[in-house]
């Protein structure tokens, strides 16, 4: 989940208002291209994709199921390296935090997980393959980010992250990689700013990092960064009223294995070690930790404990 800074757009990606007959315009999103305008006649928004044909046959899936979620209006066409697609604009508002919310974003994510049969050809999960370098790093950069943003803290989050992070590869990895867990097509996302709240509920507005991976790491990824980039957000993880109500709406639409279910605090792990270290470190490069929100938030990320947020009551 790359972020790069500072996308005016207006000359940059000129080819790109073009072929989608938008006008000039800047960025809606810091992290990403991302143009609102017209498209043939409809408000939409043109931004990147990838799986580009896969994509595309697995929202139209999705939609074809009742699943709320944008659908391309044109593309997808190839510019330079990358693939673009125009979705329509959803009118609505953003994430408020309130207990229905919760349960809504909850049962989507449920929903999505439990359709395990559909397969439209999405990118398949890569597991990773550390060396010793990429070891010593994610342990450089980690120690660099806490000394400058955390240094209360960097001894005691470096004595517990340095051999989990050096163990990753030979206990971590191999114990979700080889137990074989239901993988289904998800967003590889999930989080409240990819959701708008309509009448009818929320719909997914952001499906493109879609890959087909186990689901019980996309929740673990759900669980981690659901907060994540919020603006006016609570600037921490789910807390226990939160997680419960979440979780018992989740659980009300898929029916995890007793492997899922064994493996949970792990998936957890898996997922901070892998996304939310590297979130961390990314997160000093690009200015995050100056932003009171995300600072909380990298905080709880790097101190909760994997049995904070349990799958039964």
């Amino acid at each position: 989940m790359p972020r790069t800074l500072g996308f005016s757009g207006v000359t940059e990606y000129a080819e790109v208002f073009e072929k989608f007959g938008l006008a000039a315009a800047e960025s809606i999103y810091p992290y990403a291209p991302v143009f609102r305008g017209l498209v043939a006649g409809r408000d939409a928004v043109v931004k990147r994709t990838h799986s580009a044909e896969a994509m595309g046959r697995w929202v139209r899936h999705l939609d074809a199921t009742g699943f709320p979620v944008v659908t391309p209006l044109a593309g997808p066409h190839r510019i330079g390296e990358h693939d673009w697609v125009a979705y329509p604009w959803i009118e609505g508002r953003l994430y408020d935090g309130s207990a229905a919310d919760l349960a809504d974003a909850g049962r989507l994510l449920g929903r999505m997980h439990a359709d395990l049969d559909s397969d439209a050809g999405l990118a398949r999960f890569d597991w990773p393959d550390h060396d010793a370098a990429s070891v010593e790093e994610d342990v450089t950069g980690l120690d660099r980010t806490l000394a400058a943003h955390l240094p209360q803290a960097r001894g005691e989050l470096m004595g517990r992250f340095t051999p989990l992070i050096e163990g990753f590869m030979t206990t971590t990895l191999p114990a979700v990689r080889d137990a074989e867990l239901p993988a289904a097509d998800v967003s590889v996302d999930f989080k409240a700013v990819n959701l708008v709240y309509t009448a009818d509920g929320p719909v997914l507005v952001d499906p493109d990092n879609g890959e087909r991976i186990p689901r019980l790491l996309d929740l673990a990824l759900a669980v981690l960064f659901f907060h994540n980039d919020l603006p006016a957000g609570p600037g921490r993880l789910f807390d226990d009223v939160e997680w419960r109500l979440f979780r018992d709406a989740y659980l009300g639409c898929v029916q995890l294995t007793g492997t899922e279910r064994e493996l949970w605090p792990t998936a957890l792990l898996y997922m901070v070690l892998e996304w939310g270290v590297w979130a961390v470190i990314n997160g000093g490069e690009a200015g995050d930790w100056e932003l009171p929100r995300q600072r909380a938030l990298f905080t709880d990320l790097l101190t909760f404990d994997v049995n904070r947020f349990p799958l039964t009551s």
